[in-house]
């Protein structure tokens, strides 16, 4: 694989890693701008500009823009998260030209009309209420509100059918000339990508933009983690368990000693939780932990999906595994086996060039430098039995447990 970066004179980063044997190029536009960097008022309002680019630009109309990229066997989408949002294709190489003119009409040209919004706010308000049908995924976004209480770190991305209501044209319009702007772009490709081709195309996909401000600084305030203990009753079958700690950031030196005690907790079929409730006990189809990190803080949850009549079982066993972990940390076999499990996963990770494509752009963003797959295994092998213990005894403390729940009635 082989890196290169060029600052465009307008502020744009470009990033591109060619991959020899690939046919294909993923190619992303990232907007450091997310949920986190929204008002109250705004909640959802990065996400529905998400959705109105898609609804034309000076040079496309919506069913142009989808038949761009999937006439061409090629795809075209976008998320928005926590802290940035990007918007993507995947191509052949040969059609990297369309990819970035494509992508650079989303982020520079769209044309906004109030018919499109008030449709758009429609759907965005289905996909609010479809979201809040899929529990697993909705009981994180509540624990997220009660943990993050008074930071936009835990608004809803989507945000919820008032505020989305509440949001007007002219929000969007000065959400996007704010926000989209060069200095706050990141351009990325991986796969069969020439870099002076991908620089070319993106000096000419922007060449007729003018931007009134080139930069955007945001004012991010570290985020206060509140432990909590909570219910929310909802009509449903089963029922759904959050339990997390604050833990450290992106960029932390922690991080990889936090991703081996992930792995260990429930990042597989061979960790902990899965083996002890799901396997031994047979109490639950579903049990998991995630580390999420951001650029200043990060949570370690594990989630539980049982009946009600197992829920205090299973809220034990959860429990009582995190109090192993606690008290006795990892053995040297244990480090050894995560640490490999891991390690593999990351370098299965570094053959998908949709995944490079992502990794190169969050590097950029946090670390203002490229990372690639060999620094990322040599970090993991520094990882001892002693460094996880220092980072359990650091983060998993037991003042610092949460407990969020979801299902038709409390314990």
């Amino acid at each position: 694989m082989k890196f290169e970066k060029t600052v465009l004179d307008n502020g744009i980063r470009v990033l591109s890693e060619n991959h020899a044997d690939s046919k294909c190029v993923v190619t992303g536009f990232w907007i450091n701008s997310g949920t986190r960097h929204e008002t109250r008022e705004q909640m959802g309002i990065s996400h529905l500009l998400e959705h109105m680019v898609f609804k034309g630009t000076e040079k496309y109309s919506p069913l142009q823009l989808a038949l761009a990229m999937e006439a061409r066997g090629g795809d075209i989408n976008a998320f928005t998260a926590r802290e940035h949002t990007c918007f993507h294709t995947t191509s052949l190489k040969e059609d990297l030209d369309l990819s970035v003119d494509v992508l650079a009409q989303l982020c520079a040209f769209a044309k906004f009309s109030d018919k499109e919004f008030e449709k758009e706010k429609r759907v965005v308000q289905q996909e609010i209420l479809m979201c809040a049908d899929d529990l697993e995924e909705y009981v994180y976004d509540l624990y997220f509100e009660k943990i993050f209480p008074d930071s936009p770190l835990g608004f809803q991305i989507l945000g919820n059918m008032e505020t989305v209501d509440k949001l007007s044209l002219n929000d969007i319009q000065n959400y996007y000339d704010t926000h989209f702007v060069p200095e706050n772009m990141i351009v990325t490709a991986a796969g069969a990508v020439d870099h002076k081709a991908l620089v070319k195309e993106v000096e000419k996909g922007f060449s007729q933009k003018t931007w009134k401000n080139k930069s955007y600084q945001a004012k991010l305030e570290a985020p206060v983690h509140k432990p909590i203990n909570d219910f929310f009753k909802k009509d449903c079958e089963q029922f759904h368990i959050v339990m997390g700690f604050p833990t450290c950031a992106f960029s932390d030196e922690d991080r990889f000693n936090a991703y081996v005690v992930n792995t260990a907790l429930g990042g597989g079929m061979t960790s902990k939780l899965y083996q002890k409730i799901r396997e031994d006990r047979g109490l639950v189809y579903s049990v998991f932990s995630m580390l999420n990190t951001f650029v200043d803080t990060g949570l370690q949850t594990i989630y539980a999906g049982t009946e009600r009549k197992h829920a205090a079982e299973v809220i034990d066993l959860i429990s009582k595994e995190v109090d192993e972990l606690r008290k006795n940390g990892l053995s040297q076999d244990e480090i050894e086996l995560y640490k490999t499990q891991a390690k593999g996963q990351i370098v299965i990770g570094g053959e998908d060039i949709d995944n490079r494509m992502n990794s190169i752009a969050v590097n950029e963003m946090v670390f203002g430098e490229y990372r690639p797959v060999d620094k990322v295994i040599s970090e993991i092998d520094e990882v001892t039995a002693d460094s996880v213990k220092n980072y359990i005894d650091k983060y998993l403390k037991p003042d610092n447990l949460s407990l969020y729940c979801l299902g038709p009635k409390g314990l």
